[in-house]
């Protein structure tokens, strides 16, 4: 990851005719989000073999400024092809649609489009398709948080979603302090009320992993074998769905000991061991195993339900439900640190280490 104060800036308006039917943003980055994903962007893809996209900028995750807004058929602004981290294009104003200039947005672009045009968060200025943005509301003020609302909330209301849970049921939620983990919990709660359950690390799960006055925290680095330890403790009274953000094989593999028959086992990823190409295959892997081979214990399965939470593309709808939800004090960001622009290749360190207990975020719009 190099750190450079110049960088081509992708035409604005867009000059390719297959991106001229759609709504374009000129932006201005305020914060980015890091997530495991960037990490894996950074060392398993194959950017350096794309005629295209030969370097790609990471952050999937971020809040910006509307610079200006380019409609098709419209009065479009003067195109603008490069730029550095100490000035601005300016530009004539274009039609204005959903967005207009000066809007704080949150914006969560997908991996394809990073692999197509190798534009991420972390740059001060970048031109996006406005699908992938959302305006967020004017109270309460964005700051760092809301650069970790989207890929984090979206993954966790996937996983909700995909166990059906239910008012009254016991879920287990593993990784309970991580910024995927801190958001299930919240979500698990509105659906289920008092009950329900927690596995944080170390010392910095225990302040969202709670239910109520009853709230259980387990924390997974004091046991050997979390396996035994939950066998030990439920296996008379199992879960009825247990939600994995951190993506313990060994915790799914037992899972017949604590999670009842009918139960889900929804995984956010399965935990890498180092972000290498050869862990991402061993990872890709393991989940097609997980949910393609036979449930039957015969058949060397579990005897139980699983399903990994994929999110290529969340979607405007559910991005817009999320912010919708934090503007409203429903759901809350935790973050775990913040760190300045020069910062990044430490924020990454604190990510890649694997306990950081919340969000990462990154200041890319500070003078």
């Amino acid at each position: 990851l190099l750190l450079t104060r110049s960088r081509p800036l992708a035409p604005f308006p867009p000059t390719n005719p297959a991106d001229q039917h759609e709504e374009w943003l000129l932006l201005r980055t305020a914060h980015a989000a890091l997530n495991p994903a960037d990490l894996v962007a950074l060392s398993c893809m194959p950017f350096r073999f794309l005629r295209s996209t030969p370097t790609a900028v990471p952050a999937m995750d971020f809040t910006a400024t509307v610079v200006d807004v380019w409609r098709p058929g419209g009065d479009n602004p003067t195109t603008t092809t490069t730029t550095t981290d100490e000035t601005t294009p300016t530009t004539t104003g274009g039609p204005q649609g959903s967005f207009k200039k000066g809007d704080a947005v949150v914006c969560s672009p997908p991996l394809s489009h990073m692999l197509k045009t190798g534009i991420g968060g972390l740059q001060q200025t970048l031109a996006l398709p406005a699908r992938y943005a959302v305006r967020l509301p004017p109270s309460p003020s964005p700051g760092a948080e809301a650069a970790g609302l989207i890929i984090a909330g979206c993954t966790a209301e996937v996983m909700v979603e995909d166990c059906d849970i239910k008012r009254g049921q016991r879920v287990l939620v593993v990784g309970a302090g991580g910024g995927v983990g801190s958001m299930v919990v919240q979500l698990v709660r509105e659906r289920v009320g008092r009950e329900g359950g927690g596995g944080g690390g170390g010392g910095g799960g225990g302040g969202v992993c709670g239910r109520g006055k009853e709230g259980i925290v387990i924390d997974y680095t004091s046991h050997p074998f979390l396996p035994s330890h939950l066998s030990t403790l439920y296996s008379s009274s199992p879960f009825d769905h247990i939600l994995d953000t951190y993506g313990s094989q060994p915790l799914y593999l037992h899972s017949s000991r604590y999670l009842s028959p009918s139960g889900i086992y929804s995984a956010a990823t399965i935990h890498y061991a180092s972000y290498t190409l050869w862990e991402l295959l061993k990872s890709v892997r393991t989940l097609a195993s997980n949910s393609l081979w036979p449930r039957s214990p015969w058949l060397g399965g579990t005897g139980r339900t699983f399903k990994a939470a994929s999110m290529m593309d969340p979607g405007r709808e559910r991005m817009e439900r999320l912010v919708k939800m934090w503007g409203e004090g429903k759901l809350r960001v935790v973050v775990d640190s913040e760190w300045g622009f020069g910062e990044v290749h430490e924020a990454l360190d604190v990510l890649r280490g694997g306990h950081a207990t919340g969000k990462v975020i990154v200041r890319v719009g500070e003078d």
